[in-house]
């Protein structure tokens, strides 16, 4: 089921995708006719795999009795029809004794979709050819994961032409995925890894900056991206695609969405003196000025003639969905 836009009241869920208009209270009021169903492999058990049967909670040997990774596993908590008499949907929405995750709480679209799938009777389904779509589910994890966190910022400030890109692999790295990447990590140790210690300069080099990366005069990692890296290559460097933290309930502004998200994701390329195809993305002007002509949303998607944007690959439905939002609000400075 593909829920574009949800608003929450009091009383109404609106799920735009569908034109219907769907009651909800701490009452159980039904569903009306027409709603599509939704698929439990695709849609409900990635939720449960990425926000709560990580490692070291409601997994296979975990530290509780339940085990979140299995059709069987999350039915022991659900009551089918019946979301405000579910355990694990009480937990999720904390009706229950806590909040769940307790760090790090499901987004509202994914509530919705946990929602609509137990008042559908919490069938057991698999559908269609395609796979889970777990970076376009709302929730976030509670680690860096490398298809969320870490590969958006090696695309968008390493693997460049002309640097570590799969054609130039300058150096003898190619940072534009996983496999290569990784051979510049120790798991399990940022300090010893050569990727970690080529972004903090702490390679060894005579100079304070040399070997530093990215080089001079491109504006070295921010230490939010430094940690977030050092972060997942501590953990194990995995290779994961997680749940994307992506919020299309409340008001979607540049400084807590748009503005963080093109940081770590485009200004790497469009920024300096000679930003990629010359478009600067350095400001909230640059960044309305491309938005207000249309140019910001074309690179997006990929039409119009445009190239389609960032070239690591398109964004998530979720994440479009934010863009969308904001620009049609007027892409304000808010």
């Amino acid at each position: 089921m593909k829920i574009n836009k949800i608003y929450l009241s009091l009383a109404v869920v609106f799920v735009a995708t569908t034109g219907l208009w769907v009651s909800s209270c701490i009452h159980d009021l039904g569903l009306p006719p027409g709603v599509p169903a939704i698929c439990f492999d695709n849609e409900v058990l990635p939720i449960f795999q990425n926000n709560c049967a990580i490692s070291g909670c409601h997994g296979s040997g975990g530290r509780s009795r339940f085990n979140l990774t299995t059709y069987t596993g999350i039915m022991e908590g659900i009551t089918p029809g019946n979301p405000s008499q579910s355990r694990f949907y009480q937990a999720i929405t904390g009706n229950g004794a806590g909040l769940m995750p307790p760090d790090n709480p499901i987004s509202m679209e994914n509530r919705t979709i946990m929602r609509l799938w137990i008042l559908q009777g919490a069938v057991h389904t698999t559908c269609s050819t395609n796979p889970p779509d777990t970076t376009a589910q709302g929730g976030g994890a509670t680690r860096a994961c490398y298809t969320r966190d870490i590969l958006p910022i090696l695309v968008s400030n390493c693997a460049m032409s002309g640097c570590h890109d799969a054609a130039t692999h300058r150096s003898g790295y190619n940072f534009a995925d996983y496999a290569h990447t990784v051979l510049a990590v120790y798991p399990g140790n940022a300090s010893a890894s050569s990727l970690y210690q080529a972004i903090t300069g702490s390679g060894g080099g005579k100079g304070e900056n040399e070997d530093i990366m990215p080089p001079p005069p491109k504006s070295p990692l921010t230490t939010a991206q430094i940690d977030t890296i050092a972060a997942w290559i501590n953990y194990g460097a995995l290779n994961e695609t997680c749940a994307q933290a992506c919020d299309t309930v409340n008001t979607v502004t540049f400084s807590g969405v748009i503005w963080p998200f093109m940081q770590q994701t485009c200004t790497g390329c469009h920024s300096g003196a000679s930003p990629s195809g010359g478009v600067s993305l350095n400001s909230y002007a640059d960044v309305q000025t491309i938005a207000a002509s249309g140019v910001l949303w074309s690179a997006l998607t990929g039409t119009n003639g445009k190239f389609l944007m960032p070239p690591s690959g398109s964004l998530t439905r979720c994440r479009l969905r934010q863009f969308q939002l904001w620009i049609n609000a007027g892409y304000l400075n808010n």
